[in-house]
């Protein structure tokens, strides 16, 4: 944010009053196919001007799906319809989303996030108005993001959608940095329908029904209206075993690229199964294994000997073994996505009114009220243990098998001390115990009240909204540490055994040898995650749109003022947030969660309280009449805002310039330039401390290993359980945005109907909210350890005398194990991205045979460039030196473009006939390929492409086809509309990815092809 940063700012947020306005972006006349019974619009709202009647049409690029665009998506969520817009970028808030787990936002929840700028620089508007957020967050580059759930809105109750493709803070405020999209709903209907809808996926166990139905009505002779809308939609949810790209963690069969034909990183099956990995607390020479690691196997996997050649096993019994070492060998990894669900079973409920009153022939009251309910349950995979909190096993543990002598299940032919020795449980998932299965269920209520009307020559509008959301996570078949630990360690037979193993001839799935239902309930719990979000607003608009004559038409300004308060809360369950803790009783180990497999996650909440005011001119210059050559017309937009952000007390003010130029009928040409910001959400700011661990390598103590010749470079370092501290800070400001709109409107006169749209843009990001990464920080940890200092966010033990003995000899100066690594949020790097969007529109002159109409519109990202901050900077320029070795790599930075999404090129199309009661719509959409970077080539090849060896996705083109017939006669069906639609008419999968599913969900849908069948009646 530049606060007050020029007097050129500080003018135009003054003056603006006078000078303001024309952002609105091809302002079409859009040809809504509404239901007969409603009344005609009499007001088409446009997004990107606060002028109500001001003639601002063709200057801002702006995309408009009406009721035929969106029936042609055949959505049956509000994800899928705003997925469907060429210039969204990946949907981050998904149910196939596994990132984040419990931290991250589950449930039926979609989000929006326009030209691949992340998540929350979007701004959502219902009716012109802000849209609340969802109460959970999910996480991007580590960062905590923030957005509305598209899902509150139903497609059915949508009369058209506005996308403003540009940057528009000066006019809305934060978050519009990448655009603004505006969800008009139907309002004014008189009368009403009825309407049902089933829906299945070809070839799996999903289906879907719908009910939904609306009345409106006039009244007091046409002064008031009052419309009604509800519906219920179920869907059945799918297993992952349904589809074969989700069924298995392994997906080496499933590979077509011959440069990657059974490539083993396609291999996710996990090391934590039923057969667990301990650690004995004595020494290695006391058993066979002659290691104090091992891990549990079924003896078969040895061979036809059931024994290794090298003698180093054990035998527990059974049929399961322990051999030595910390890796099992890939045949028995397993397979997370058993017994987990694709698609959640959910249910959605929304309710909806919409009122207005002519209070008299200057003023109306209006209102809106909502109310939306989503429930979703689904399983997921069985819960595991953490590595860096390890469960201690008592030696006196009923099931030790290294328990003192006379224990009942002590292994003969050890020589472990007659006292028995502990044992740590290092890697273990609780399979007996079953999927977790989570449930998610949110309730949203949003209330609009205001007046509009005249003040004498000016039209203002001025109104109060209140939305809440509240949600609710509920984890089942979670485990407690504590609990969890005191039923292993019972000196009695009711004790949990987890050295019994799991299914011997399917080791990759399940488990055959379960616990007792008594004891798995023993320490089973319920985890849960509450969160609300709430937004107030009030505000006043004035404009007029004829203040005095130009020599071009008429001078149009609107200014007015906001105020809104945003409140959230994330309330974590006791055994998450530090109130119930875990401390290991053989260890002493602390940790402050007690769910395995969860870090420790504080209770969160905050406010903050935003102050707007704005202005906003529209001049137009030169117009027709004045007969200037090569100047048709001529227009400005000239818009300013200033922001008071409460919480961390910051201003932003921010201009916007905008013109349009028409060299002769049909060929015009339009720009803007403007500043944006978007505030650091709550969660960023108030975020007291959220513990993670992640598996990373301590590049100095490998380092050290590397010069001692004990591994042969650091991409052979083993990683180990670490421990990072993310924080957030009231020092946080607004990052700082500049955007450049450039575009040319063609409507040739030889060829009626037909509009051609091609606008380049640019938005330059500076500041933006990040961590630096816990293994940036340990990488430049080492880097300035070569130069006798270090990294102070990366904390350590004391050395140890092993340590200082390993360090001897080297550069090194001796240091201890990894305790924590510091990574709060700060302003960090900055990010440049380019590109194109063009568009088509062509209503086909009548020639007898119906009526035709022709849509496409096309996104092209050029470039999308993330710099790097001081700190980031510092290691890319050791690493280019040669400072650091090759294997140290700092990722998220440079040109990122078809790098883990960001396509190259976006579009969608669409053909629509009707002739009489007919109607037919063929539409398609392509995403482009990507790269996924988490496969490479085992043999690198030499290239100038800097992403050639990395594995690329392939490209996605899907289908829709729809027919409908519509009665029109004097009998009871008059009204009654039957339609068939097919969605992915060809079936296309989605494109194979190294992701938890198979696929990119961000991207692409697992759906297949899906057969639809709608019936409608109105009245």
């Amino acid at each position: 944010m530049r606060q007050f940063k020029s007097r050129f700012q500080a003018f135009i947020l003054t003056s603006s009053a006078m000078a303001l306005a024309h952002g609105t972006a091809h302002a079409q006349a859009v040809q809504t196919d509404s239901d007969s019974s409603e009344t005609e619009e009499t007001e088409i709202v446009v997004v990107g001007t606060q002028i109500q009647g001001a003639q601002i049409n063709d200057v801002l690029p702006v995309t408009v799906l009406d009721e035929t665009s969106i029936e042609n998506v055949g959505a049956s969520s509000g994800d899928e319809l705003f997925r469907a817009i060429p210039q969204a970028g990946v949907a981050a808030f998904n149910e196939q989303n596994t990132t984040g787990g419990v931290n991250g936002a589950r449930g039926d929840v979609g989000s929006i996030n326009l030209r691949e700028l992340g998540t929350g620089n979007t701004l959502m508007l219902i009716n012109g108005r802000r849209m609340n957020l969802h109460p959970g967050f999910q996480t991007e580059l580590l960062v905590p993001v923030v957005s509305p759930d598209t899902n509150e809105i139903a497609p059915g109750s949508v009369r058209r959608i506005e996308v403003l493709r540009d940057g528009a803070s000066a006019i809305y405020g934060a978050d519009a940095v990448a655009g603004v999209i505006n969800t008009v709903l139907k309002g004014d209907m008189d009368g009403g329908f009825l309407e049902a809808d089933w829906r299945a996926s070809d070839g799996t166990s999903l289906y879907s029904y719908r009910f939904t139905g609306g009345l409106g009505f006039d009244f007091s002779d046409g002064r008031g209206n009052l419309t009604l809308y509800g519906g219920y939609y179920h869907e059945s949810g799918m297993p992952a075993s349904d589809r074969d790209y989700a069924a298995d963690d392994d997906r080496t069969a499933l590979i077509t690229d011959p440069d990657f034909a059974d490539d083993t990183q396609f291999n996710n099956r996990s090391t934590f199964n039923s057969f667990g990995q301990f650690d004995i607390q004595a020494p290695s020479n006391r058993t066979a294994l002659a290691d104090d690691d091992f891990f549990l196997m079924p003896c078969s996997l040895f061979g036809p000997t059931g024994q290794p050649s090298d003698g180093r096993f054990l035998d527990l019994g059974g049929g399961v073994c322990a051999d030595n070492g910390t890796s099992p060998p890939l045949a028995q990894r397993y397979n997370t996505n058993f017994g987990t669900d694709l698609f959640s079973q959910k249910n959605r409920y929304n309710a909806m009114a919409l009122f207005s009153y002519e209070l008299s022939n200057a003023l109306e009251f209006y209102a809106e009220g909502s109310y939306y309910r989503s429930e979703n349950e689904r399983n997921i995979d069985a819960p595991v243990s953490l590595t860096a909190v390890p469960i201690g096993i008592s030696r006196n543990a009923y099931y030790n098998p290294f328990g003192p002598v006379g224990s009942p299940n002590r292994l003969l032919g050890t020589n472990i001390a007659a006292s028995g020795a502990d044992v740590i449980m290092e890697r273990y998932r609780f399979v007996d115990i079953g999927n977790r299965n989570v449930s998610v269920d949110k309730d949203s209520y949003r209330i609009v009240a205001g007046l509009r009307g005249n003040l004498g020559a000016w039209d203002f509008d001025t109104g109060l909204l209140y939305s809440q959301s509240n949600s609710t996570d509920l984890a089942r078949n979670r485990v407690s540490l504590t609990l969890v630990q005191d039923a292993i360690n019972r000196t009695t037979p009711d004790a949990y055994n987890p050295f019994n193993g799991g299914c011997l001839n399917n080791v990759n799935e399940g488990d055959c040898t379960p616990n007792p239902q008594e004891v798995l309930d023993s320490f089973r719990i319920n985890v849960f995650r509450k969160g609300e979000t709430t937004l107030a607003l009030a505000d006043f608009k004035i404009s007029r749109d004829d203040l005095f004559s130009l020599p071009g038409g008429d001078l149009g300004v609107a200014a007015g003022v906001e105020f809104r308060r945003e409140t959230f809360f994330d309330d974590r369950d006791p055994r998450l947030d530090g109130t119930i803790t875990f401390t290991d009783s053989v260890t002493g180990e602390f940790n402050g969660s007690d769910v395995a497999g969860s870090s420790p996650s504080p209770d969160t909440s905050g406010n903050r309280e935003v102050y707007s005011a704005y202005a906003e001119a529209f001049l137009p210059l030169v117009s027709e009449d004045m007969n200037i050559p090569l100047v048709h017309d001529f227009s400005v937009q000239l818009a300013g805002r200033i922001e008071r952000f409460s919480d961390i007390k910051a201003t932003a003010i921010v201009p916007r310039v905008a013109a349009s130029w028409t060299l002769i009928p049909g060929l015009m040409f339009r720009g803007a330039w403007s500043e944006g910001f978007r505030a650091p959400n709550l969660v960023q700011v108030n975020d007291e401390g959220t513990t993670r661990v992640n598996t990373r390598d301590d590049y100095v103590r490998c380092q050290a290993q590397v010069e001692k010749n004990i591994i042969s470079d650091l991409g052979a370092c083993s990683g180990t359980g670490t421990v990072s501290l993310r924080t957030g800070t009231e020092n946080l400001t607004p990052e700082d945005s500049e955007s450049i709109n450039l575009g040319v409107v063609l409507q040739p006169r030889f060829i009626p109907g037909l509009t051609l749209t091609a606008d380049y843009w640019r938005v330059r990001q500076e500041g933006l909210v990040g961590t630096f990464g816990d293994d940036n920080a340990i990488a430049l940890d080492l880097l300035r350890r070569f130069n006798g200092s270090s990294n102070p966010n990366v904390i350590r033990e004391a050395p140890d005398a092993d340590d200082i003995t390993l360090y001897t000899g080297t550069s090194l100066t001796p240091v201890g194990d990894i305790i924590q690594v510091l990574d709060p949020y700060l302003n960090l790097d900055s990010r440049e991205s380019k590109g194109w969007d063009f568009g088509l529109t062509y209503e086909i002159p009548d020639f007898g045979i119906g009526d035709f109409r022709i849509r496409a519109n096309a996104a092209r990202l050029e470039s999308f460039v993330q710099s790097a901050g001081p700190d980031g900077q510092e290691l890319l320029d050791a690493i280019a030196a040669g400072t650091l070795p090759p294997e140290v790599s700092v990722g998220g930075l440079g040109e990122l473009l078809e790098i883990e999404g960001r396509p190259k090129w976006r579009w969608s199309g669409s053909v629509n006939w009707s002739s009489g009661p007919v109607d037919v719509g063929l539409y398609g959409q392509y995403v482009g390929g990507v790269y996924d970077t988490s496969v490479t080539r085992d043999v690198p090849v030499v290239s100038d492409d800097p992403n050639a060896n990395f594995y690329r996705v392939d490209d996605w083109f899907t289908t829709n086809f729809s027919i409908s017939y519509t009665i029109d006669n004097d009998t009871a069906l008059d009204g009654t509309r039957l339609r068939f639609a097919v969605n992915n008419l060809f079936d296309k999968d989605p494109p194979l990815a190294d992701e938890s599913y198979g696929f990119f969900s961000e991207l692409h849908s697992a759906r297949g092809r899906v057969f639809h069948v709608e019936l409608r009646k109105k009245f």
